[in-house]
Parts: C-alpha cells; sequence; structure tokens
C-alpha cells in the first residue's frame, strides 16, 4: 500500500514537472523560438513542445507566441496547418491589445512563412521592417536572428549576393555577450555557419569554380556542429559536402559521407533525401566501375524517385539509370525503368500540383485573414476615435465639475469672509455707539452741570453791569472787580467744558 502511494506521488511529481511548468514570456523565450524552428531530435522546442505549453497556459502572450513557434517549425514540412497556426497568431494580435508591442515577432513569423510560399519579395519586405524595428528598439539578438532568415529567404529566392553581404555583417558584428548566455550565442552561430554552407553549395551548383572555397567551409561547419552536438547542421552540411565532392568528381571522398548522411535520412525518414542520395551513390559507383554497388543504389532510387523534387537531383538520377542501362543492353529492364520513371515523374506532376493546390489555398486563407485583421484594425480604429472622444468628454464634465467645486468654494470663503467682516463691523459699531453714547451722556452731564455753574455767574454779571450804570464813580472799582471776579469764573466754566469735548473726541 505504501509503495503504490509512493509510486502515486512520484506519477503526480513528473506529471506537474512536465505539464505544470510555468511558461514566462520573456526575452530569452522568445530568443528560443526563433532559434530552434528546426524539427531535430536534440531539439525540444518542437511544434509537440509548444503544444503541451499551450494547453496549460490561458495567458494571451502565452498563446500568441506558441500559435507563432507552431507556424515556424510546421512551416518546413505542414504549409497549410502552419498558415492555421500563423492566422490564429494575427487573430490574438487583433483582439488583444497587450499584444501590440509584438508586432515585428509576428511579420518575422509571416515573413517565414512566405519565404516557405515562395513569395521572396513579399518576405523580404517583411523581414527588412522586422530587421529596422529591432534595431530601433534595440534588441540586438533579435535583429541579427532576423538577418539570418533574411539569409535564408536570398538562399531561397536566388539573391546570392544580397545573402553574403547579410552574412558578412552578422560575423563581423557577432559576439558572445550579443545573447544572454552560451546555449543562445551557439545555436545562433550554428546557424549561421549552417546557412553559410548552404549558400555555399548553391553557388558551387551554379559556379563550379566555387567547389572549393564552398567544401572548406562546408567542413569547418562539420566540425563545429560534431563538436557542439548539433545533430541536424552536422548532417545537413555532410550532405551538402558530399554533394560538392559528387559536383567535383572526387567520388572516394564523397562515398564515405554520402552514405552517413543516408543512414540518418533514413532513420528521419526523410524520403527525398533518400532518394537524392541512393542516385549520387549509384552514380559515384558506376563511375568507379563499381557495378554491383551501383546497381543495388539504381533499383533504391527508382523506388524513392517519386519523391524527387529538385530538378538537379532527379536529372542526376535519369542520367545514371540511362547509362546504366544502355551499358547492359538490357531493353527489356530499361523499358520497365522507362515506365517506372513515366509513373514517377507523374506522381511528382501530381505531387506539385497538390503542392501548388495546398499553397494557393494557404496563401489565400492568409490574405483572408489579413482583410479580416485589417476589417478589425479599422473597427478598432472607430473604437478608440469613439473612446478618445467619450474620454475627453467625461475630462471636460470632470474639468467643470472641477471648477465649479473651486468656484463653489471661493464662493463659501468669500461668504464666510464677508460673515465675518459683517460680524466685526456690527461688533465695532456697537462698540463705537456705545462709546458715542458714554460720550453723549458725558456732555450732557457736563453741560447741565456747566449750565448751572455758569448761570450765577453770568447773573451776577448782568447785576453788576445795571449797578455799574447806576451807582456812583467811588464804587465803580469795587464793582469792576467784581466784574472781573464773575468773568473769570466763567472763562472757567468754558475751559472746562473744551476739556470734556477734547476728551469726547480722543475716544
Amino acid at each position: 500500500m505504501r509503495t503504490s502511494f509512493l509510486y502515486m506521488v512520484f506519477v503526480l511529481l513528473t506529471f506537474h514537472q512536465v505539464f505544470g511548468q510555468s511558461y514566462e514570456v520573456n526575452q530569452s523565450e522568445i530568443i528560443y523560438i526563433f532559434l530552434n524552428t528546426a524539427e531535430d531530435s536534440n531539439n525540444k522546442y518542437s511544434a509537440a513542445y509548444y503544444d503541451s505549453i499551450q494547453l496549460n497556459n490561458e495567458r494571451p502572450e502565452v498563446t500568441f507566441f506558441c500559435h507563432l513557434a507552431k507556424s515556424l517549425r510546421l512551416s518546413i514540412s505542414d504549409i497549410p496547418k502552419a498558415t492555421q497556426e500563423l492566422i490564429e497568431a494575427k487573430s490574438w494580435f487583433s483582439k488583444e491589445e497587450s499584444l501590440k508591442e509584438y508586432k515585428q515577432y509576428l511579420s518575422l513569423a509571416e515573413a517565414s512563412l512566405y519565404q516557405h510560399l515562395g513569395k521572396y519579395d513579399k518576405a523580404n519586405l517583411l523581414m527588412d521592417q522586422s530587421i529596422v524595428k529591432f534595431e530601433e528598439s534595440q534588441n540586438e539578438p533579435m535583429a541579427m536572428i532576423s538577418r539570418t532568415f533574411k539569409v535564408r529567404n536570398c538562399i531561397s529566392g536566388g539573391q546570392y549576393n544580397e545573402g553574403f553581404d547579410e552574412i558578412n555583417y552578422l560575423f563581423k558584428e557577432l559576439t558572445a555577450d550579443v545573447f544572454e548566455n552560451k546555449d543562445q550565442f551557439e545555436k545562433f552561430e550554428i546557424t549561421l555557419w549552417n546557412h553559410n554552407a548552404t549558400l555555399w553549395t548553391t553557388i558551387s551548383n551554379l559556379h563550379r569554380d566555387s567547389i572549393k572555397p564552398a567544401q572548406k567551409v562546408l567542413k569547418h561547419v562539420i566540425t563545429l556542429a560534431k563538436k557542439k552536438g548539433f545533430e541536424h547542421a552536422y548532417y545537413n552540411t555532410t550532405g551538402n559536402l558530399s554533394y560538392l565532392h559528387y559536383l567535383n568528381q572526387e567520388y572516394e571522398s564523397m562515398i564515405p559521407l554520402a552514405l552517413e548522411d543516408l543512414s540518418y535520412s533514413t532513420a528521419k525518414n526523410s524520403v527525398e533525401s533518400v532518394g537524392g542520395l541512393h542516385s549520387v551513390l549509384a552514380d559515384a559507383y558506376l563511375q568507379l566501375g563499381m557495378k554491383d554497388s551501383a546497381i543495388y543504389h539504381i533499383k533504391k532510387a527508382e523506388y524513392y524517385s517519386k519523391y524527387l523534387k529538385n530538378k538537379y537531383i532527379h536529372q542526376i538520377f535519369m542520367d545514371v539509370a540511362h547509362r546504366y542501362y544502355k551499358s547492359t543492353g538490357n531493353l527489356e529492364a530499361a523499358f520497365e525503368s522507362l515506365n517506372e520513371q513515366y509513373e514517377a515523374i507523374n506522381e511528382i506532376h501530381k505531387s506539385i500540383a497538390q503542392i501548388n493546390f495546398d499553397l494557393s489555398k494557404a496563401e489565400n486563407d492568409l490574405s483572408q485573414a489579413e482583410e479580416r485583421i485589417d476589417l478589425l484594425d479599422h473597427k478598432n480604429r472607430q473604437n478608440i476615435i469613439i473612446n478618445w472622444l467619450l474620454g475627453l468628454l467625461l475630462f471636460s464634465i470632470g474639468l467643470l465639475a472641477f471648477n465649479f467645486y473651486r468656484l463653489h468654494r471661493t464662493q463659501k470663503k468669500f461668504r464666510d469672509k464677508l460673515e465675518q467682516m459683517n460680524h466685526s463691523l456690527e461688533s465695532e459699531i456697537e462698540r463705537r455707539t456705545k462709546e458715542a453714547v458714554e460720550q453723549s451722556d458725558k456732555i450732557k452731564a457736563a453741560a447741565y452741570h456747566n449750565s448751572h455753574r455758569t448761570r450765577a455767574p453770568v447773573a451776577r454779571l448782568l447785576g453788576l453791569v445795571d449797578i455799574l450804570n447806576t451807582e456812583i464813580p467811588s464804587e465803580r472799582e469795587e464793582i469792576a472787580e467784581y466784574i472781573r471776579q464773575s468773568a473769570r469764573e466763567i472763562d472757567e466754566v468754558i475751559i472746562d467744558m473744551n476739556e470734556v469735548l477734547s476728551d469726547s473726541k480722543g475716544s
């Protein structure tokens, strides 16, 4: 029971480790999406890997980049599915505002799909735009990865000089500190060398004087890929080098490399590579006079010939089959082989027709998706304008409300101040009125008091004047003295009155 319980715990922990990991969309993970586009056995970043990631995440960023990753990987083997994945990515991009900062990544993945669709000019335009955007944002790793995509497009589109210009620029600018870790740097380096090798191989097929320098490049790539453990790059370059030896009629050097690549391609079930390798091996053995080995590879090549889509390799097979059956004089076998080739060519034409149909359908689906996305963008722009106007209206209302609030507060402060001033004024008026009343009472009292004080001296003065007019002169001096005394009393009263009035004014 305990053992079963422990086993269950182990299974749950393993499940969590494999499928329950949180996947963060950061710069490092994005770089791996665009660095690991080949579906090798040593590349964990396969389409199935991103299926499992998408299954356990609901965030828009994760879903968007998973669709991009699957489109990049499937475009090598399944154009229709790759197109659908890109359409899904574009749909997410159009409806999620948070994804707008990733536009250049979408453009690069779209450019890669157009390259596989054979639309090299459109792919080139999108790649150039991505390079500019990444350089403007100082995203050096993605800018350099975008340039490797352009090299691949130049090889497919026959723009070899431009491809070499990009290769030379990348080798000049490449330093270990461009990428954040050693693994990313080495993956980018081998990708760059692998593209360089493919470019040299393609040039050598057209210009035989390029074979020697091309072989030197390919040998370096094989050494580097073997040392770093990059299986896909190693066997891809091994096959290219064997083909260069074949073009240069160096059959003894070519055969071991071709057999090594044949073993790998057979294990990977890469039928087109297997058919091509059997064809060049048959011709090499025939040239060396090793008829038994030549017959074995001719029979194998006949079986795989229906998978040969490369016109140069198919022509090699036709030539070697023609020379072999001509040398044997076996017309029946030649006729049978010719009939098989006719059927194979018909199969090739059917296959090409189906591929062209798939490509046309994929391109049409992509165009329709772009039209839908453009329509959504137009609606989004309208919504943005409406939202902007609504926002402006709300802002204006808010501003008016704020100004009204400020005005209300100002008015309230003014009213409070006015009330305070009125209250102070009333208090002041009351105080001054009170003082005026008090002063008035004082003046009235003083006036009343002094009026009684002045009446006596004035009456005496008037009486003395009358006496003065009737009395004899000898008594006038005494009467005059009384008059002066009464005048002085009146003067004192006047002085007292002035003092009282002065005090009331000062108050």
